[in-house]
């Protein structure tokens, strides 16, 4: 066993991780330069990737090019070079220009430091998105409003990590589904509401762990069924009259629903992993792959481990965000699609023999380069030969051997934003005085609570009764007191499902809807039924009856 050099636990590497290590590190003049194994354990290497993304906290400022004002993930006061998508991708400015020589005499962290303070940076990562502007992460998005880490969407809000779908309103992890709200870790389904770990569903609300399931209310684990109240198997006339007894929904009737859910899925037995049609595979929502190791939201994947949100990827581990096309051969990436044997990178599309780089596009042998476009053999920006590339390269990773810096991802003082403006605030949250301590970087924002911004707003409880106006109303969130408003294409979607206003910001709905997933992390625990040892994502002191795979489907 290893310890971690950040939290001191304890983590296994394998024979397996070992050869893996060899197999991706790189070769230059016939030469492998081995990649090391790590120091930090799985969740330490996820949370030090995380501190690099920013999905959602958006701010208004002016592109440092040009002077437009545009909506960034860069607030006014950061020390950055930041220009709008469109300005950034044409040819008014060279990134070769910015090249510099390496320095032996110092940290590749240092010099890596300086250029990204010099370079241009993206206000936004956003392709081919019509007339959504305030998304982030995204492709192929029509008409959709904070959503992020989403691909190939139309009439889509607040959403993170939605893919190919329309009308999905407060969505986490779902897949194809349409006409949907507050789903959780689903796919393929229809007119849903607050449903989570469901699969081909239709007309369902308050459902969990449901598959090919219509018309079904408060109901846990069940399969191909219609008219089910609480798992009770009713008539179409007797359903109809049980619904209408929650006719209009309102926040407290939604409440009630939810906690009849829970005491009736507690008395149920629950699936140790969410995994369909794949071999070998451990994690939670992997889908048609083969030996992927604690992996999270996967699909079509094969011989991956510790990787998440990074569909068609394969032989490939610690890699998050790689949506749509996922990354093969890759170590240590984050927010890169269809890399091929990269390491330490955050942010390059359809790279490949790149180390060490972040917002570099359809580029390849590049090593410790920021926001290069179709360029390849260049170090620190600046461009060598192929000859000269593959002679210094193996010098820098020596270097870089001797200072601690080789295998690692890139040092977190590197990152551009605040430790709670990333995704590690959401999967490790942590205050203000701990991140401070560990010397990484946080964004002080200004108290919204304190502002006055106008009388409250009293909100009915049944959508009929919400007037037009409501869009025109400054709201406030009932939990963290933070402001936020309701936009017209958001009413019209709530007044066509039936659902109330909600009372929480967005931001508020999202960190509740996160909570309601496991954690990406397996424990070992005992099947209750046949005792053999598994594993799960069910901590062994959680009060959930967990079965292994087989005894699940034998008790359906």
């Amino acid at each position: 066993m290893t310890i971690c050099t950040h939290c001191s636990s304890a983590f296994g590497i394998t024979d397996q991780d070992l050869k893996f290590y060899d197999d991706v590190s790189p070769v230059f003049a016939g030469k492998k330069e081995l990649i090391p194994p790590p120091t930090l354990c799985p969740s330490c290497r996820m949370q030090r990737r995380l501190m690099f993304r920013n999905d959602l906290c958006l701010y208004h400022r002016k592109s440092d090019l040009t002077g437009k004002a545009m909506i960034s993930m860069y607030a006014q006061d950061k020390p950055y070079k930041v220009y709008d998508q469109d300005e950034w991708w044409s040819d008014q400015w060279d990134e070769l220009s910015y090249g510099r020589d390496f320095d032996f005499s110092r940290t590749f962290t240092e010099q890596f430091r300086e250029l990204n303070l010099a370079v241009p940076h993206q206000g936004l990562f956003t392709t081919n998105a019509e007339n959504s502007y305030y998304t982030n992460h995204s492709l192929n998005t029509k008409n959709c409003y904070l959503i992020a880490g989403a691909t190939n969407l139309e009439d889509c809000l607040f959403g993170r990590f939605v893919i190919g779908g329309n009308d999905v309103v407060d969505g986490l992890s779902l897949y194809g589904c349409k006409w949907c709200y507050e789903g959780i870790a689903s796919q393929q389904c229809y007119q849903c509401m607050f449903f989570r770990h469901s699969r081909d569903c239709s007309s369902c609300l308050v459902i969990d762990d449901c598959q090919s399931c219509k018309n079904c209310c408060m109901c846990f684990g069940l399969k191909s069924k219609e008219y089910c109240y609480l798992n009770e198997q009713l008539t179409k006339d007797e359903y109809e009259q049980r619904i209408q007894k929650h006719l209009p929904l309102t926040p407290d009737g939604i409440n009630v629903m939810r906690r009849q859910l829970s005491e009736l899925s507690i008395k149920l037995p629950h699936r140790a992993l969410h995994v369909f049609s794949s071999e070998d595979c451990t994690g939670d929502m992997v889908f048609n792959s083969q030996q992927c190791e604690d992996c999270y939201d996967c699909t079509d994947s094969q011989d991956c481990k510790y990787v998440s949100n990074a569909p068609k990827s394969k032989n490939s581990q610690d890699a998050n965000y790689a949506a749509p096309d996922g990354v093969e051969w890759c170590y240590n990436v984050n927010s890169s699609v269809g890399s091929q044997r990269v390491m330490g990178v955050f942010l390059c599309w359809y790279g490949s023999d790149e180390y060490y780089v972040r917002e570099c596009h359809r580029s390849s042998n590049l090593f410790g380069c920021i926001s290069m476009r179709h360029k390849e053999y260049c170090i620190l920006n600046k461009q060598y030969s192929k000859e000269e590339y593959e002679t210094l390269v193996p010098k820098i990773i020596e270097h870089m051997r001797k200072t601690g810096e080789w295998g690692d991802y890139l040092h977190p003082s590197l990152s551009t934003m605040g430790y709670n403006e990333t995704l590690a605030q959401e999967y490790f949250p942590i205050m203000k005085e701990e991140a401070i301590a560990n010397g990484w970087q946080w964004h002080d924002e200004e108290d919204s609570k304190e502002q006055y911004l106008g009388p409250d707003h009293k909100i009915p409880e049944s959508i009929a009764d919400v007037p037009d106006d409501i869009t025109k109303q400054i709201l406030r969130c009932e939990v963290t007191g933070k402001p936020y408003k309701v936009i017209p294409q958001e009413l019209k979607f709530y007044r066509s499902m039936g659902i109330p206003i909600p009372r929480k910001c967005p931001e508020q709905r999202h960190k509740e809807r996160l909570a309601m997933r496991n954690p990406r992390r397996l424990w070992k625990r005992e099947c209750a039924k046949c005792q053999k040892e598994i594993e799960t994502t069910y901590h062994p002191s959680r009060p959930e009856t967990v079965y292994c795979e087989s005894c699940y489907l034998n008790n359906l």
